[in-house]
């Protein structure tokens, strides 16, 4: 059942990276990389704790330095696999065409009991607890709406309680 809802629930894009040669060998040096680490922290806190003799310690501590930056140039060399930042053909129509002038940055909003500035999204006042009132224009497409407002009038988004 798993293997027939996976592609239902997975991301756009995900699977198609993560299956690619490149991933699986970026993902593999990575973690041999992390092994290596541990194995020198390890080193460390046993020559530390008089485990290991100086000469000991140097030879292997050496070692795996050398072992850890041949697999970091060797993680160089793999390119990064590439993450889709398209949207799919559909999305691609129906999301409303901005451009940099419309941006406008989100003000924080300020609660209308205590005066308190609240972090962009908040619902309630961290400080009195008391109900933000909703924006007035819409975080969608920037249209002016009442502040009882539900759904945006011009593009039909649902408003944030």
């Amino acid at each position: 059942m798993l293997f027939i809802l996976f592609p239902v629930f997975a991301r756009y894009g995900e699977v198609s990276t993560a299956s690619t040669a490149d991933a699986r060998r970026r993902k593999d040096l990575t973690e041999q990389k992390e092994r290596l680490y541990d194995a020198i922290k390890d080193l460390d806190f046993e020559h530390r704790a008089g485990k290991l003799s100086d000469a000991d310690y140097q030879k292997v501590r050496s070692d795996l330095v050398s072992q850890a930056a041949a697999i970091i140039a060797q993680l160089d060399e793999v390119p990064e696999p590439v993450v889709p930042t398209e949207l799919p053909q559909q999305a691609q129509r129906e999301a409303p065409a901005e451009s940099s002038a419309d941006v406008t940055p989100s003000e924080e909003p300020a609660c209308a009991s205590c005066g308190q500035v609240n972090p962009v999204g908040a619902r309630f006042c961290f400080q009195c607890g008391e109900r933000i009132a909703a924006p007035a224009s819409c975080p969608e497409c920037g249209a002016e709406l009442p502040k009882e407002a539900r759904f945006c009038t011009s593009c039909g988004v649902a408003m944030p309680a």
